[in-house]
């Protein structure tokens, strides 16, 4: 929808450059004009409903539901059920919470981890194209870091401010400052675009100097993301010329670097469906499950824990944001286009142009936070103590408390981290066709990487061939402490863990599953 309204805003400007130009219209030119418009707006319509169309024969997946850059009111209600569920059942510091790779998301790896099936690593590219990088390049990339510094740490502060002016009004009610937010999310994008603009003139950079090798592995991996784990196993992102503490920045540049100068022009168009507007904690409860938390799932069950006015508010408030994500969605396809002159011809790069659409973004997401943050609100104050009962113990399916979990027995530990485990497996006899991980039904009796109904990575097959045919404690133990060290390129997303007595507890209860 979003991507119609801009192409017919485009042929309207068209249409009217056009009539000026001839002079004074003559009607079978007009006429023609006129049938050319329809024309063209009609087919983008149908080519974008082939294509939402195509996806939804996936929506119940992982990354159709995060990744497939829909944007209609039906993704906008999922967006808006999950984000509404993690701030009205979290806490400030969660909202605080937000993932490397956020800022900046103009290059691509959205689209690259879609289209990858989730087998595309950040981390792991990252250290990839830092190790085939020269020191040229390297430099190039280390400038990148200390030029943004400055920039990306005031946007920091400015979302600090904006969380503040948000939490405000859910916690007390009180009316949304809606000039000083407006100013903060004018301010907010201008940083942000900053920090773009000094990582797309070092991918630019880079580009100018890639010898035709490094151009090979690059198409190489774009192709096989698995393939760059040689490479990223070579060692962490060390640069001398960056600070300790900024090394996993640098990183995450690399990583976009790649992306950026491996895709095509609208890879750079896909951002993730809680986007804009990351204010409302989901990226917390993601990472405290050790990211198997399905925004879907959690759409859909939030959902019928509301009454049905409750859920009335959240089909209003997703047609009432429809217009500024139009213009959002504008504003960034041309603030990408001035990101790419940089790339193919800097001399057409217009700085203030780019700044007027940064501010034109900040604008927008303002206006969709503010309809989100008082829909919120609104629902907040009408659950009932039981909805209320109903929504914290969702939040318990996918949230562990430590304290309580140290306390248990081995089994009963088990049984409470394998919550964990269930976002991506399913429960024991819950798994379902599209989980983004296999079914663990039956798991230590049958082969690694033997489920026939799952397409594992070649990093999880090679264990079988490498070391063992079956699972062992040990080698259980080993993946279950970091799986994308155990298994470089694993399509796995837990992060791992870091106790032993954790690690012992799902192994027991991986015996009974």
């Amino acid at each position: 929808e979003a991507a119609v309204a801009g192409v017919g805003a485009r042929m309207s400007n068209f249409l009217r450059r056009a009539v000026v130009a001839i002079g004074e219209p003559q009607p079978l030119i007009l006429t023609k004009l006129l049938l050319a418009l329809l024309l063209c707006v009609f087919s983008f319509a149908c080519n974008a409903q082939d294509v939402r169309k195509k996806d939804a024969k996936n929506a119940d997946t992982w990354s159709s539901e995060e990744y497939s850059g829909l944007r209609g009111t039906k993704e906008v209600r999922t967006a808006m059920a999950s984000k509404g569920f993690t701030w009205i059942t979290g806490s400030p510091a969660d909202n605080e919470k937000l993932a490397i790779g956020k800022n900046a998301q103009f290059f691509g790896f959205v689209a690259l981890r879609y289209q990858s099936g989730r087998s595309a690593n950040r981390g792991m590219l990252g250290r990839a194209m830092f190790a085939v990088a020269s020191d040229e390049q390297r430099a190039e990339m280390a400038r990148a870091v200390m030029n943004e510094k400055a920039a990306l740490n005031a946007w920091w502060d400015r979302r600090n401010q904006i969380l503040a002016v948000l939490e405000e009004h859910l916690y007390t009610g009180g009316p949304i400052d809606t000039a000083t937010l407006i100013r903060l999310g004018e301010d907010f994008a201008l940083l942000n675009a900053e920090v773009a603009v000094h990582e797309a003139r070092a991918y630019a950079a880079f580009e100018e100097m890639m010898s035709d090798d490094q151009a090979n592995l690059i198409a190489k991996w774009r192709d096989d993301p698995e393939t760059a784990s040689s490479y990223g196993r070579a060692g962490r992102v060390d640069d001398a010329r960056v600070d300790s503490g900024d090394r996993k920045l640098l990183e995450d540049l690399y990583a976009k670097c790649f992306s950026w100068l491996s895709g095509r022009r609208e890879d750079n168009e896909i951002i993730p469906i809680g986007k804009p507007a990351q204010f409302f904690g989901f990226v917390a409860i993601r990472h405290k499950s050790g990211r198997g938390a399905n925004r879907g799932d959690i759409a859909t069950a939030f959902s019928r824990i509301l009454n049905s006015r409750q859920r009335a508010l959240i089909d209003r408030a997703a047609n009432e944001q429809m217009p500024p994500l139009r213009e959002f969605l504008e504003a960034r396809h041309e603030f990408l286009n001035q990101l790419q002159s940089l790339r193919s011809a800097p001399a057409l790069f217009d700085q203030s142009e780019a700044d007027e659409l940064a501010r034109q973004m900040g604008r927008a997401e303002m206006a969709i936070a503010i309809i989100e943050a008082e829909t919120y609100r609104s629902i907040r104050t009408t659950l009932s103590p039981a909805q209320l009962q109903a929504a914290m113990q969702l939040r318990g399916e996918y949230v562990v408390d430590e304290a309580q979990i140290a306390q248990l027995d081995i089994a009963s530990r088990g049984a409470a981290l394998s919550v964990l485990c269930s976002g991506c497996h399913g429960a024991p006899g819950g798994w379902r066709s599209g989980m983004v991980g296999p079914n663990l039904d039956g798991f230590w009796d049958r082969p690694i990487a033997s489920e026939e109904q799952f397409d594992y990575s070649a990093a999880l097959r090679n264990v079988s061939m490498q070391s063992s045919t079956r699972w062992t404690e040990e080698l259980l133990d080993d993946f279950l402490a970091n799986p994308k060290e155990f298994a470089p390129g694993t399509k796995m997303e837990f992060q791992g863990f870091l106790d032993p007595e954790d690690r012992r507890a799902i192994i027991e209860h991986l015996r009974a599953y």
